[in-house]
């Protein structure tokens, strides 16, 4: 840990590179791979950013997990994903990634600091506990109880112990609260050519831990023992500042070229696995959304937005050509299209959720109207469609889960995860009161799961190399490790 493998030397090289597009200063970064001087904290930075993003945004854990289990996408062939059969491999990487990679560089930029101080060493710290948190958080919602306390300081040991999610969550909580406390407006954090997020910016970080307490917090606003605590969490990050425009978004910059384009549009360019699912396409078309086009692609036959069934076996007999059917849209697919930490369209719709719940006061109307504004600008819509545009999906404050609901649903597009989480959370409909959701037409592979997973199984690593604690924590979920399993916070 002490030194940098050539892999990770020559990714984080490379996306120095490519992002900044600087050469003038090439002589400070060209210095043999297989003979570095020591462990770069800015270098560690970049790789646990792009590993974690990469991870989240590609065609497995994005395109066939949470595009899929937000009914965003269907599946052109292979629909066995959009009916809940798993690949195990890939549910090991997307496991392995966050803790080997994500987690692992994180606290090597932590060791550092503490063992030689700088004047950045303290920004520099909370930044690494911040991008920890949003780690921990993914994996507690993606699996629910999971290593954590064993995980602080790196998963080194074979066997780890698991924790209760909800014991992770107040301390995710905590630690974020002690973040903002720490980071220091008038001292440095890292370079900027080493931070793809915010180029080194502490009052953005601040906003992001910020904005991450709002994310985290709402998610366990129906979880009675953590009422009081959910509430004063959301009044002190609105106080301490969360996002405030698009200028926020926690965005990772993607470029042109390989590695370091968006996984998405790299993997489109061999394969048409995924197209747009048919209960995203028709709500979308029914309101005139004017963030279809720019979410989909006319179908080559007939030029209209036409989606697929969900969980639709072609290999049944069923088919239906690539050319009938809408695939996503070129901004989406992109080579620059950015990976998303976090956006404030997202912040919005969670501080009209916190006044619809009575936890803040003033206007949940206005912040859901700022919250789908936000996603229009962000997408590109033109300024004269979006009040227009509003006036179509008005506020409601007597169905405010569906309402918010299915525009924080819109706004999450290619957040595939977020989407899904959010699904399962609030339950929502169409604002009419009418379903939104569906089960795969041609039913689910899982014995467990009829309409959507709940969470996911534990990999097949765990099972085999860490079993005593596996089991603990299966015991702990309720006796089975299946994907109809619910979340402590998922109680409804």
């Amino acid at each position: 840990m002490k030194k940098v493998t050539y892999q990770y030397c020559y990714l984080s090289i490379l996306a120095i590179l490519l992002i900044t597009g600087c050469t003038r200063k090439f002589d400070e970064i060209n210095q043999d791979p297989n003979t570095p001087k020591s462990s770069d904290p800015g270098y560690l930075l970049i790789s646990a950013q792009k590993k974690a993003l990469d991870n989240i945004w590609n065609e497995w854990n994005n395109g066939r997990t949470g595009m899929h289990y937000a009914q965003y996408w269907s599946a052109t062939t292979y629909s066995n994903e959009s009916r809940y059969q798993i690949r195990e491999n890939q549910n090991n990487t997307f496991w392995n990634i966050l803790y080997a990679g994500t987690l692992k560089d994180l606290n090597e930029i932590i060791k550092i600091n503490g063992e030689k101080v700088f004047d950045h060493s303290s920004n520099q710290i909370a930044i690494a506990q911040i991008l920890k948190v949003w780690a921990f958080h993914m994996l507690t919602d993606v699996y629910e109880d999971i290593p954590y306390k064993s995980a602080l300081n790196g998963l080194d040991k074979p066997n780890s112990e698991y924790d209760k999610a909800s014991t992770i969550y107040p301390d995710l909580l905590k630690v974020l609260a002690e973040q903002v406390a720490r980071l220091d407006l008038s001292k440095a954090s890292f370079p900027a050519k080493t931070d793809i997020i915010y180029g080194g910016d502490v009052q953005k970080w601040k906003r992001f831990a910020n904005s991450l307490r709002l994310r985290i917090a709402i998610r366990v606003s129906d979880v009675p023992a953590m009422q009081a605590l959910v509430s004063q969490t959301i009044k002190d990050a609105v106080a301490s500042g969360v996002f405030t425009s698009n200028d926020d978004n926690a965005h990772f910059k993607y470029v042109d070229a390989p590695p370091n384009n968006n996984p998405l549009n790299e993997s489109y360019k061999s394969r048409t696995d995924f197209c747009m699912c048919k209960t995203l396409v028709d709500y979308m078309a029914s309101v005139k959304d004017p963030r279809l086009p720019i979410y989909a692609a006319p179908s080559k036959d007939s030029g209209k937005f036409v989606g697929k069934p969900y969980g639709l076996n072609q290999q049944n007999g069923e088919t239906i050509p690539n050319s009938s059917i809408s695939m996503p849209g070129s901004k989406v697919l992109d080579a620059k299209a950015p990976g998303v930490y976090m956006d404030y369209a997202e912040v919005e719709f969670i501080l009209a959720e916190a006044v619809a719940r009575g936890i803040l006061s003033g206007s949940a109307e206005e912040h859901y109207k700022k919250g789908v504004t936000a996603s229009l600008e962000d997408r590109g819509v033109a300024p004269a469609d979006i009040p227009l545009y509003i006036a179509r999906v008005p506020y409601s404050g007597g169905s405010w889960k569906n309402v918010i609901g299915t525009q924080k649903w819109i706004a999450l597009y290619m957040q595939g995860l977020e989407g899904w989480f959010e699904r399962i959370r609030l339950d929502f409909k169409k604002p009419s009161g009418e379903a939104l959701f569906v089960a795969p037409v041609d039913g689910s592979l899982d014995r467990d799961v009829t309409v959507v997973p709940t969470r996911m199984t534990y990999p097949v690593d765990e099972q085999q190399l860490n079993k005593s604690n596996y089991d603990k924590a299966v015991q702990s979920i309720g006796g089975k490790d299946s994907k109809a399993a619910k979340h402590f916070w998922d109680l409804y």
